[in-house]
This record gives structure tokens, sequence and C-alpha cells, in this order.
């Protein structure tokens, strides 16, 4: 099956897919995330949480992060198959982006585990965060085109500021979320 969809799937098509995975998993999380965040606000973690604004519409304020955070992601892929129609490879900056889509895939599970309940964006990440970007992980790395040294530095320097991105347009989002009617 495999051997299917590597002969299916051109690897400049993978590049081109990963805006689509992200906003296929994020599109569930914005569905799912002010219900879940209100019904579970009394967990630890949530409720020390100063990023969001309880009074004010919080899929607003998540929408505007993932505006945010997707449209950057749209001009990296960008200029990542612009790059790789020229040299024939993955920017090593790019496969850094899909590890951590993996990653993040990863710990929506995780957190389903730990508490045993549903989480926001635990369905796509399984279906199709989780497969996706370690299909494409395989291909690079099947095609010789990267290495796991490589990714894991890419992963270490990019983290920290994806992690900022996602803080900033959640911040973003809460200036400018309207209050909730009562």
């Amino acid at each position: 099956m495999l051997s299917y969809f590597n002969e299916l799937i051109r690897l400049e098509v993978l590049v081109w897919l990963l805006p689509a995975a992200f906003f296929i998993h994020d599109g569930e999380e914005i569905i799912t995330m002010e219900k879940w965040l209100r019904k579970h606000k009394d967990l630890p973690r949530i409720a020390e949480n100063r990023v969001y604004n309880w009074e004010k519409n919080i899929t607003f304020q998540f929408t505007v992060a993932v505006l945010l955070l997707g449209s950057l992601l749209f001009l990296a892929t960008c200029f990542a198959a612009g790059d790789f129609e020229n040299s024939g490879k993955p920017h090593p900056l790019f496969v850094g982006i899909i590890a951590i889509l993996f990653l993040d895939g990863i710990k929506h599970v995780g957190y389903t585990v730990m508490l045993k309940t549903y989480t926001p964006g635990f369905i796509t990440a399984g279906l199709v965060e989780i497969p996706f970007t370690a299909y494409a992980l395989y291909r690079f790395y099947d095609a010789e085109m990267i290495d796991i040294v490589t990714v894991g530095i890419y992963v270490a320097a990019e983290l920290p500021l994806i992690l900022f991105l996602v803080w900033a347009g959640l911040t973003l989002g809460r200036r400018v979320a309207p209050y909730r009617k009562q």
C-alpha cells in the first residue's frame, strides 16, 4: 500500500499538502476549542491560563491565532515549493515545520490519553496531522533528501519561534475579539 502512495504522490505535492493538513487540523480546533475550554476551565493548567479572556469570544481569539500562523505557514510553503523546484530538495526550515506539526499531533494524542477525554484537535491529529507529517518525513528521508540530525537541529531552532507566534496570535486575538453576548 505504501508503494502505491509513493507512486501516486510526487514529492512536490507533499510540500503543497502541508497547509491543507494544517487548516484541516486547526479547523477542528477552532470548532471545538471554546466549548471544551469552558467545560474544563477548572483544570489547573486551563484555570491558570492568562492567554484567553473568558469574557470574550474565545473562538474568535483562537481563529485569529490560526489565521496568523496559517498565513505564515502558507508563505513558508510558497518559498519551500520554489526552493524545491530549484534544488530538488525540501528546505530544512520547511522540514522542521513538518516535524513540529508531527510533534503537535503527538501532543494532541498525549493530552487525550492523559486526560482520558476528548481534547480539541484529537480527531484530525490522528487522521490527518500525524499520518501526513509522518509520511512526508518518511518520503523525504527515504529519498535521501533529509537526515535525522538536521531535522532535529531545525526543530530545536524553530520551535521557540513557532511558540512565540502562537502566543502572539492568541494575544492579538484576545485584544481584538468581541465580548460575549450575555
